[in-house]
């Protein structure tokens, strides 16, 4: 293998790839890069079993081939070649990389691809599309809800719903539930799948141009995302996911309109005095205002939040993280919250329209 390829190509490819690499492994070929040259087109590949990642860029090339590369200290050296114009790979017959640069050169241990796991590619059945900008936003209304219970390994994921040319994400971890929506494009057939959180992210971070449109597809425990000369493949999870619509209530005796700025800066400054108190927010729901309170042994806040009320005065006690969440997620300038009782779920939705909805668990005080 002989090429020449641009240093910052070269950086950001390794850049992505990179985020595939196992950090806990007794197979050494996992920590690695899979370099592998055919025509004038250098592959990077990498992955950890549970997800894969690979990068396409340009080469000069002057000999085909292929090699595993350190992964950890390739990146690192790699990203230092960024503004170099030309950056030359040889692989020596002593198992060893040739990196040259300028008048400077350096050699890297390498491994066999042949030990490296084969990355299958999925085939187009079950697929959809929509904008990367409304793919992220989705993720960004749901995933910080998922699980991180080792104990219900099904729900440190987002369950896709695809019908009707829509999708419906959902994110559940026993004391929040969050559901958002966008329309999709060319579907083939409906299908649900529940996706790693930690996958969903790192998809989120290979997106840079929001209004290009993306492609998911889904096949067996695969599923897989092309983006310029980048494949995102990720394992499924699989068992079966919390049936979310029977926890959502359908009628409320008490709707609050409130401004999501003035609420959730209420909270955030309620919620510095409620850290000793493990986030233990108390709101009391009056005819023009919530009073929002929260006290420990550092101190107490006490405010009060206009509002419009629909319905029942309530008292009723939040962890005020899920509720800060819950309206930064929000891109709307006034919400909808929904109650019924002091020991029953609150949901959150925007004042107009139904692209997302968020469910939480109070907690019991003493009244």
């Amino acid at each position: 293998m002989k090429i020449i390829v641009n240093g910052n190509d070269l950086s950001n490819a390794v850049m992505k790839v990179s985020k595939a690499i196992s950090v806990k492994t007794t197979n050494p070929i996992l920590e690695g890069i899979k370099l592998s040259v055919q025509g004038d087109l250098l592959t990077l590949s990498a992955t950890d079993m549970e997800i894969a990642i690979e990068k396409t860029i340009i080469s000069d090339t002057f000999m085909e081939g292929k090699t595993v590369v350190p992964g950890k200290i390739f990146a690192e050296f790699v990203k230092k070649l960024e503004n170099e114009e030309q950056v030359e790979l040889v692989l020596e017959e002593d198992s060893k990389l040739k990196i040259v640069y300028g008048s400077s050169e350096v050699y890297l241990s390498v491994l066999s691809a042949d030990q490296f796991p084969s990355i299958e590619k999925t085939s187009r059945e079950n697929a959809f599309s929509l904008l990367q900008k409304d793919f992220k936003d989705l993720i960004n209304k749901t995933v910080f809800s998922c699980s991180t219970d080792e104990s219900r390994p099904i729900l440190k994921g987002c369950l896709f719903e695809i019908e009707d040319d829509e999708l419906t994400c959902v994110a559940i971890d026993g004391f929040r539930l969050a559901v958002a929506k966008k329309k999709v494009r060319n579907l083939n057939d409906s299908f649900k799948v529940v996706v790693p959180a930690r996958s969903l992210n790192e998809i989120c971070r290979l997106l840079e141009n929001d209004d290009q449109e993306i492609t998911f597809i889904n096949e067996g425990n695969k599923f897989m995302i092309e983006v310029e000369q980048t494949v995102f493949i990720t394992r499924l999870l699989e068992g079966n996911f919390v049936n979310y619509k029977q926890i959502i209530p359908n009628e409320f005796l008490t709707t609050v309109k409130v401004s999501k700025i003035a609420f959730l800066s209420s909270l955030e400054r309620a919620t510095v005095v409620a850290k000793e108190s493990k986030n233990l927010v108390k709101l009391d729901i009056k005819e023009n205002y919530i009073n929002v309170s929260a006290n420990s042994e550092s101190g107490n806040v006490n405010e009060n939040v206009i509002i419009n009320l629909e319905g029942k005065d309530l008292s009723i006690a939040f962890n005020s993280k899920y509720l800060c969440d819950a309206l930064k997620a929000s891109g709307d300038e006034f919400v909808n919250i929904y109650l019924n009782s002091s020991i029953s779920p609150c949901v959150i939705k925007p004042y107009s329209g139904d692209e997302y909805l968020y469910l939480i668990l109070p907690i019991r005080i003493n009244s």
